[in-house]
């Protein structure tokens, strides 16, 4: 009887031995079909994995330490070119997979997204184009995908994502199309989800509300339309929200009542928001950047704009927000940049604002009738010759700074005239200022562009590098004279 089971026990170890050596060897020919895939100019694998060492010791293998299986290919930062085989399908204790910022092309094996034990697949940084293989989104473990930076195109995967949980999915500057499927809803482990720099259109599906972890959601620069979604503002764990650079429209809907959020940065400019700046965003007392530059949001600023203490940074220009600048903007002594640019704004700017020891930057170019304040609350001459300086570049050009034109560049007029202008006036001058039959001589190409170099010199971004108005008068007169000159 003895000597029965001891010959049993043989038999199951002998036959563990061999399995083992199986595995094992089915682990390094998978490498080894990896590394052939591998092209010059990089000899580093070549040299490092042979088969005269165990490939447990192989540079950037990891193993399990009983079973010596492959649970680990780390190989980032090592210029590595070539394609990413699919024999690595075959490691499937794989856990992690980091081949990130190499010159690695073609498409993403399939057969890795069916891998049962992989939690980390990171490839950012490569070149690698195709579609992302759908085994991805249905992957009971993944926790961390990361894409970004390729040449990766086709649909979003539209069917039902079932990645429970996945907490990082990093798709940034692909080419992705498609949809963000409603499914996405199901991550709810998800942290960071960043699809920044694709072209992917529809609308923001109110399921992101059920991303209960979220921290940090990019969606900014695609072709995203329809509204933001109310309920993403009663996330508690969201820090940071981008959705600019789009064609969302609609209003800046907040929740009604309480909201309960720890945003410290919301970026919605450069899209088709209207409305009005809601009156309960001062419940996003975590805010440091608010950016809503560039859409259509009208209305006053909040009068109690000042109960977001924390703020650092407020962008509003591009927008026809009416009214006057709120005193309580003095309040925030955190606030570094203000800028009000192409408003329709009016009135004083508020002698609180002296108060804001931090700030750095401080604009109000080209607002409907709004008067220039020296630090010290006193009219400034600097912001009279600014409002000439503007005025004359506008009746040269026939521009206004809300025309669409220089909107949509996020320019003032200045700015567009200096990068508009290339040695010639007529580049940006209005040609109506000369008849069909005047003939524009060389001498009124110099007084008009001598008229415009004055323009530009009077509304210098610092008050303090501006011309004076006597040196307007006498430059006018100068370029009056050279005209007159026979």
């Amino acid at each position: 009887m003895k000597k029965n089971f001891l010959l049993l026990i043989l038999l199951f170890l002998i036959q563990f031995s061999v399995s083992l050596s199986s595995s094992n060897e089915t682990d390094q020919q998978a490498l080894l079909a990896f590394q052939n895939l591998i092209t010059p100019p990089n000899h580093f694998l070549a040299n490092n994995w042979t088969k005269n060492t165990s490939f447990c010791t192989w540079f950037g293998v990891t193993c399990t330490p009983k079973r010596q299986r492959v649970i680990a290919l780390t190989l980032p930062n090592l210029q590595l070119q070539g394609t990413i085989s699919p024999s690595l399908a075959n490691l499937s204790f794989l856990s992690v997979l980091n081949l990130k910022n190499n010159c690695f092309h073609s498409g993403i094996p399939y057969g890795l997204g069916q891998l049962p034990r992989l939690r980390v697949i990171n490839v950012k940084n490569n070149q690698l184009n195709g579609s992302i293989p759908t085994s991805l989104f249905q992957h009971r473990r993944v926790q961390v995908i990361s894409l970004a930076f390729n040449e990766l195109s086709g649909e979003m995967w539209r069917g039902p994502w079932y990645v429970p949980q996945l907490s990082v999915l990093n798709l940034r500057n692909n080419s992705l199309t498609g949809i963000i499927p409603p499914s996405v809803g199901n991550a709810t482990q998800m942290m960071n989800f960043s699809l920044y720099g694709n072209r992917v259109s529809g609308n923001i599906p109110k399921e992101v509300g059920n991303l209960s972890q979220i921290a940090f959601l990019s969606l900014a620069d695609n072709q995203l339309t329809g509204s933001i979604p109310a309920t993403l503002f009663n996330i508690s764990s969201l820090l940071a929200v981008s959705v600019s650079l789009n064609s969302l429209s609609g209003p800046l809907l907040l929740n009604e009542g309480n909201i309960v959020s720890n945003l410290y940065f919301l970026s919605i400019s450069k899209n088709q928001i209207s409305g009005c700046i809601p009156s309960n965003i001062c419940q996003l007392t975590e805010l440091q950047v608010l950016s809503i530059s560039f859409n259509n949001i009208s209305g006053d600023i909040p009068r109690n704009i000042g109960c977001l203490s924390k703020l650092e940074m407020f962008f509003i220009g591009g927008n026809p927000i009416e009214g006057t600048i709120p005193t309580s903007l003095g309040n925030i002594s955190t606030l570094q940049y203000l800028d009000c640019i192409n408003n329709w704004m009016e009135g004083k700017i508020p002698t609180e604002l002296g108060k804001l020891s931090n700030l750095r930057q401080l604009r109000f170019d080209n607002n409907s009738n709004l008067i220039e304040y020296g630090s010290e609350g006193i009219v400034s001459t600097s912001g009279d010759v600014y409002s000439y300086g503007i005025m004359l570049m506008e009746v040269l050009a026939k521009r206004r700074p809300t025309d669409e034109e220089i909107c949509n560049e996020n320019l003032d007029l200045r700015k567009w005239i200096t990068q508009s202008f290339s040695g010639s006036m007529m580049d940006v001058v209005d040609a109506n200022l000369f008849s069909e039959d005047e003939q524009i001589t060389s001498k009124s190409e110099m007084c008009i562009a001598s008229m415009i170099e004055l323009g530009l010199d009077c509304t210098k971004e610092m008050p303090e590098s501006r011309v004076t108005m006597k040196e307007v008068v006498k430059r006018l007169n100068k370029i009056k004279n050279a005209f007159l000159e026979t």
